[in-house]
């Protein structure tokens, strides 16, 4: 249960964001990691498909994590660089593999974009498979919370997580020649990483160059792994890894417009902390291209075009053996055109069609799910309205249509209630989501916006058609072939302000889901490992068996609060001191008997420092996670934590504005040597977050 206490802090946030006096801030100073924050909500976010509109300007909740905010926070997965973020957290499988996980929902419910094309890998299939993205080389992740994303996938009920890079050249370069070079080291995994990023070009043609190399040992961690089986102390056995990223893009600008390209690889090594000696072999290789026109035609304005291919593989290891159980494989590719109109008195907007292509196989000993192609197209059209300077109305729709066609299927896979899948079925399905929402510009800096939509999500194959062992998550996964439309109806309401003592931003949601697909675990049967048969409960002494899971659908209700303000204590020309207070809150139940869901977040505070005085950065932060109460009976409880934190950047010398220089940075983690277990992780009894850490690195921008 949430305490009272934790939901009246941020009530009173949201009170103290209301009731703050409008002022206008110092302007931002290069580098100025608070100033960049601050100025976030002016950011223009590419996510949102409306021309030219800001953070401050939308109807749904929205984060821009950017500049020296982005490079402290990275870490190793994709999950951990964004937990910190008012309404985000991670699925935690290990250091090595974390995926975002937005107000609750994660997996196919939350949209992964690199630059605004489907990640294309497989992490939305287990947690154990991690993004396939290197944290290091983002210069810019844009965060769109609800279902308010029409433009990309009626499947993004949970929201909108978009990785931007600049592997293709999005602008002239201001020099011939420049890039930057980033060397760091972090105790508690010994991580030792570099990066590197160079570009060249003139105002016709830029080319760039990207790459990044990291390595670690076996991460250390407070205590016991297992406190049910203290063998392991001190370390999280099997959790080491390597990564290694690179890419190579180039752009070229002419008058009408813009064309460019990028080919992209990356490969890592993982251990999986799951108690036996796994290791995820992953690789991806993927060409990106992008092309924009910026001469008006017919009714539009300019049109962009965004093209994804990709082949991914990967594949589990047995380290003892060096045998491959199992290897996944993804060929699969995105495009999206988007045309963006021309004003037309007070209404602009943008109309588009996307089209996606996905080859999924599964070969080995472990095969949850049968071979599948899925293929998708979508019209979609998001539209914004001034009826006056005080308020602004945003509406738009999606059709989508999705086949799912079946390969191969075992004949001898085990029968069970509600799976009925054969080789070379064909399930095709088509959804609509349609959104309205308003913006309402209350006094000078403030806006309030407010949010209702209502989304289809089409069920993905693994639900539909699962049927096997899945180490990763140590069950035996059985999917509903007869599952129908998830049905999402979803209700936001943010506040912001952009200037003055205060800054931020605050909200409440509410999003009742009929038909919530999840894994539910069956009660009477199990799976005996020896016989690979199906069998009633009780198991017999001694003998190995995997718990059943079924994808079931049940009517749900998602509600909770978000709020992220900023006190600017000191605001004087080179020298800034602010206080940042976040929190969060999610409560997810089914509707039917008030039974809480798998895995949810539970609330949390936090409560941050900043210090900028001439080239020096100082922080602190501290914060706090509730124990979560609520769980499924096959769970385990998660105690409260507190995480403590310092930071400290020094600059050598300006190069002017966005060029640093030389850099030296470090960074503490878990100063107290909290035994932290994240309440959304599959592994949450067996592996903890790393233990006290520190990181030490420089950064040479040219």
């Amino acid at each position: 249960m949430i305490s009272f206490r934790s939901f009246s802090l941020l009530i009173l946030s949201f009170a103290a964001l209301a009731r703050a006096q409008t002022s206008i801030p110092a302007a931002a100073a290069p580098g100025d990691s608070s100033a960049e924050k601050i100025l976030n909500l002016d950011s223009f976010v590419v996510t949102a498909g409306l021309d030219r509109k800001t953070a401050f300007e939308l109807a749904q909740g929205t984060s821009i994590l950017a500049g020296d905010e982005l490079r402290r926070r990275a870490a190793a997965t994709l999950g951990a660089t964004l937990a910190a973020t008012p309404g985000l957290s991670g699925t935690a499988f290990g250091p090595s593999a974390s995926r975002p996980i937005i107000r609750g929902l994660g997996g196919e419910r939350v949209r992964m974009l690199e630059n605004g094309v489907g990640s294309l890998d497989a992490s939305n299939v287990s947690p154990d498979h991690n993004v396939s993205v290197e944290p290091l080389l983002i210069e810019r992740i844009e965060v769109l919370r609800g279902p308010a994303t029409l433009l990309y996938g009626s499947s993004a009920v949970g929201g909108v997580v978009n990785i931007i890079d600049n592997r293709i050249p999005s602008a002239a370069p201001n020099a011939p020649f420049g890039g930057l070079a980033e060397f760091r080291y972090e105790s508690a995994a010994n991580e030792r990483t570099g990066v590197f990023a160079t570009g060249a070009g003139s105002n016709r043609f830029a080319v760039q160059v990207n790459g990044a190399r990291t390595t670690t040992d076996d991460v250390a961690i407070p205590d016991y792994a297992d406190p049910e089986h203290p063998s392991d102390r001190g370390t999280l056995p099997n959790s080491a890894r390597s990564t290694s990223s690179a890419s190579l893009g180039a752009t070229a600008f002419g008058a009408a417009g813009t064309f460019g390209a990028a080919v992209s690889a990356y490969d890592t090594l993982y251990g999986v902390p799951v108690g036996e000696p796994i290791a995820i072999d992953l690789e991806q290789r993927r060409l990106d291209l992008r092309g924009e026109l910026t001469r008006p035609f017919a009714f539009f304005k300019s049109a962009k075009l965004r093209v994804g291919v990709a082949d991914y593989t990967h594949s589990e290891v047995d380290l003892d053996s060096g045998d491959i159980n199992t290897t996944f494989k993804n060929q699969a590719y995105e495009g999206r055109l988007e045309l963006i109109q021309q004003e037309s008195g007070n209404l602009t907007g943008t109309v588009g069609y996307q089209i996606a292509r996905s080859d999924f196989s599964a070969v080995g000993a472990e095969v949850v799910t049968p071979p599948s192609v899925t293929q998708s197209h979508a019209l979609f059209a998001v539209e914004s309205f001034k009826v006056n300077p005080a308020l602004n109305f945003q509406f738009g729709g999606r059709y989508e249509f999705q086949s799912i066609r079946l390969g191969e299927v075992d004949e001898d896979l085990p029968a069970y209630p509600g799976y009925a899948a054969r080789t070379g079925q064909k399930n095709t399905d088509h959804g609509l989501s349609v959104s309205a929402g308003a913006v309402y510009y209350p006094a000078k800096d403030y806006s309030l916006g407010l949010s209702l939509a209502y989304s289809q999500r089409l069920p993905a194959a693994v639900e539909l058609f699962s049927n096997g062992p899945h180490g990763g998550t140590g069950s035996y996964e059985i999917g509903t072939t007869g599952l129908d439309h998830e049905n999402s109806l979803g209700l936001d309401l943010t506040l912001r302000k952009r200037a003055g003592f205060v800054t931020g931003s605050a909200g409440v949601f509410v999003h009742q889901i009929d038909n919530f697909i999840f894994e539910q675990r069956d009660e009477r049967r199990y799976f005996d490992d020896a016989t690979g048969d199906l069998r009633n409960y009780p198991v017999p002494a001694g003998d190995e068996y995997l718990p059943v899971y079924q994808f079931v659908a049940r009517d749900a209700l998602f509600y909770g609060a978000e709020a992220e303000v900023q006190f600017h204590l000191i605001d004087a020309p080179g020298q800034r001191l602010h206080l940042s207070l976040l929190g969060d809150l999610v409560r997810a139940e089914q509707t039917t008997d008030d039974q809480a869901l798998p895995r949810i977040p539970p609330a949390r505070l936090g409560l941050g420092l900043g210090y900028e005085h001439g080239r020096w950065s100082l922080g602190t932060e501290v914060r706090h996670s509730f124990k979560q109460t609520r769980f499924t009976p096959e769970e385990t409880e998660t105690d409260a934590y507190t995480l403590v934190g310092i930071h400290a950047l020094y600059r050598f010398a300006d190069r002017g504005p966005g060029h640093p220089g030389l850099e030296v940075f470090a960074r503490g983690d878990n100063l107290t040597d909290a035994d932290a277990r994240l309440a959304t992780s599959f592994l949450k009894a067996i592996a903890p977050l790393p233990g006290r850490s520190f990181t030490v690195g420089a950064r040479l921008s040219f």
